[in-house]
């Protein structure tokens, strides 16, 4: 059960195609944080190659729409219980609106995991630190 006076903000669960679990903000339809993971016969995300290029086709080939301009902003890798992580921040920005997120990606037990936390622009400057910590608290445990 999802208690909401932990969850401010991110408290109504919803459908994200192709995701696991997706919760967004009560108001703000574009404020959300989505995670999936799908199996891998990969070990670690070294194995997808080095961060520079995995964060590049990920964001402009899987995360952007074909109208959405886009703009990487950070990588950042870290290392925690033995595990491999990149975490990186990114505009997308199509005619009608603009969006920012951080996502972190990691692999193991066998899967492939990928958080995304993101928010409309406007609000970004003001949500970006809270989501950071987010993004950087993802941790993969095993199972």
């Amino acid at each position: 059960m999802h208690d909401q006076k932990y969850c401010p903000g991110f408290c109504k669960e919803f459908d994200f195609r192709g995701h696991d679990s997706a919760f967004k903000d009560r108001f703000l339809q574009l404020q959300n944080v989505r995670v999936r993971f799908i199996p891998t016969d990969k070990q670690d995300i070294h194995e997808l190659g080095p961060i520079e290029e995995v964060v590049y086709n990920l964001v402009n080939h899987v995360y952007a729409a074909p109208n959405q301009m886009v703009n990487i902003l950070d990588m950042q890798e870290r290392t925690s219980d033995g595990k491999n992580y990149y975490t990186f921040e990114y505009e997308l920005t199509s005619p009608n609106y603009a969006s920012a997120s951080f996502a972190t990606i990691a692999i193991g037990n066998g899967r492939y995991y990928t958080l995304v936390v993101g928010a409309l622009e406007r609000r970004w400057r003001r949500l970006r630190n809270k989501l950071k910590v987010v993004a950087d608290s993802f941790k993969v445990l095993d199972i």
